[in-house]
């Protein structure tokens, strides 16, 4: 009962100095927000390493990335646990912020926490277009490149007119592993522009016909499938 108890009292400490930590972020406001890159946060090298092998035991396909880091998250998380390392663990799907520090309940230095990609941390993205799918009218010029080039790409007569369905970046979206377009894989922070192009036909309705294009961050046309 008694291992049962301290394990109780770690938990609790673990998850209050959390909302404390989140606590005085959400005081100091998000507006000016300095991201630090992960290499220079100083993490120790050898608990680094430590950390992502036992992170790995959760995340067996994952890899350690580069990331960016909220500077005042990182503050408050030493400030809390002063041996603690912070790494992100991506499989592939779902990267993961990993804090790992020597448990009270274990007595193990391991990860005591796992976080998605939001606010206080992301990936470090590769250069994108401007101003990107969230801004209005984003989606629509993403998916210019994509409907200029179905004409040719499909080379079927009597094209009429194309039209797009959804725009959406690779990331989070298909699982990458399996998702290819026209034979090419896609990577991250691809986008992908999903459609229909339409072709005269002999009655009064159109032929329709559905495509995917895949782009790079920066619109580069990478590769057009036909069909679903």
């Amino acid at each position: 009962m008694r291992g049962n108890t301290n394990f109780e009292r770690s938990y609790l400490r673990a998850a209050s100095a959390a909302l404390a930590v989140l606590g005085a972020l959400i005081v100091c406001g998000f507006a000016r927000a300095e991201m630090v890159p992960s290499d220079t946060i100083g993490n120790d090298p050898a608990r680094e390493s430590l950390c992502a092998e036992r992170a790995r035991a959760t995340l067996p396909k994952g890899r350690s990335v580069p990331f960016l880091l909220d500077a005042r998250y990182l503050a408050s998380a030493r400030s809390f646990h002063t041996d603690v390392t912070l790494i992100v663990i991506d499989d592939g799907m779902s990267p993961q912020l990993v804090e790992c520090y020597q448990r009270e309940g274990t007595g193990r230095y391991e990860p005591a926490s796992f976080s998605p990609e939001q606010w206080y941390w992301h990936l470090v993205k590769p250069e994108q277009f401007k101003p990107g799918l969230a801004a209005p009218g984003g989606r629509d010029l993403a998916a210019r490149p994509c409907l200029a080039s179905v004409p040719d790409k499909i080379g079927r007569p009597g094209f009429d007119h194309s039209v797009y369905s959804s725009v959406y970046e690779a990331s989070g979206t298909e699982p990458r592993s399996t998702m290819s377009i026209a034979g090419l894989k896609t990577s991250r922070y691809d986008i992908l522009v999903k459609g229909t192009a339409f072709y005269k036909a002999r009655g009064p309705d159109l032929t329709a016909v559905e495509f995917t294009c895949l782009l790079s961050p920066m619109l580069e046309l990478k590769a057009v499938q036909v069909g679903k």
